[in-house]
Formats: structure tokens, sequence, C-alpha cells
């Protein structure tokens, strides 16, 4: 795949992730950046270059926001690992594959967000479990639709 692919990839999900949850308020369960780095980090199967990944876009996210500086770029570094991991075990070209990995990859990505803000918060906001399982299937949903637009660039190169 081209780089130039992963870059407007990565410039989208940014844009995204920054201006859509201002106009509609449930489109904070979107995680644009992290659906990015899952792709990209099971595409390469390469461990340094998920954790690259995840650590850029998670510190480029929170830069666009208004949350702590390094959290998300943390959170994404670990899930960008975990999916370079699973990447080269096993093979998710598979619809459900892909599918079930995106749901526990992000709830896996929600706790570490919530332990980094436990650690580092006097008061910490509540974990949410409702908020947790929605952002997990919203994501699932979108990163199907994501994935398969990607795989057409894969595939035309």
């Amino acid at each position: 795949m081209r780089p130039a692919v992963l870059l407007i990839s990565a410039f989208i999900s940014l844009l995204l992730q920054t201006f859509l949850p201002l106009t509609t308020p449930a489109a904070r369960l979107f995680d644009f950046p992290l659906l990015v780095t899952i792709y990209f980090s099971v595409f390469r199967q390469h461990k340094i270059f998920g954790i690259w990944l995840g650590t850029i876009l998670g510190l480029l996210q929170d830069a666009l926001s208004h949350g702590y500086l390094g959290i998300m770029g943390a959170a994404d570094a670990v899930i960008g690992y975990l999916a370079a991991s699973v990447g080269i075990k096993l093979n998710l070209e598979g619809i459900l594959a892909r599918g079930l990995l995106t749901g526990l990859l992000v709830i896996v990505h929600d706790l570490c967000v919530f332990g980094l803000l436990h650690a580092m918060l006097e008061t910490p906001p509540p974990l949410r479990s409702f908020d947790m399982v929605s952002s997990a299937l919203v994501n699932m949903a979108t990163a199907l639709l994501l994935f398969q637009t990607l795989d057409r660039f894969k595939r035309s190169t």
C-alpha cells in the first residue's frame, strides 16, 4: 500500500475525530484514529510500526482535543502493538474476525484510557460500561466499512 493512503487516511480520521463531535454529539462514540491504527497495524504486521503509528495518531488526537496530552497516544500505542501482534498470528481477512478484533481492541483501548486517567487524576471519571460497549459496537460497524474501503486501495496497487 502506498504511503499516501496512510497519510490521507490518518488526516481524514483526525479531521473527523476533531470536528464531527462538534456537530453531532453521538459522534463521541467513534474513534477514527484508533480504527486507522488497527487497520494499518494489522496490515503491516510490524509491532514497532504499530506502536509508532498509534503514538503519533494518539498524540495528534490529544493535541486537537481538550483532553490530557499523552493519554490517547499511550493507549493507541498499546493497541497498535496488540493489533500488529494479532495480525502476525491470525488471518484477519474475514469480516467476522476483523469485527471481533476491532470490538475487543476498542474495549481494551477504553480500559487503557480509564486506567491512565485513574492513575493520573485525583478524582478519575467513573467507568461507564454501557458507553464502552456502545463505543465497541459503533466502532465495529464503522471499521467494517472503513476496512473494506481501505482494502480497495490495497488490491489496486
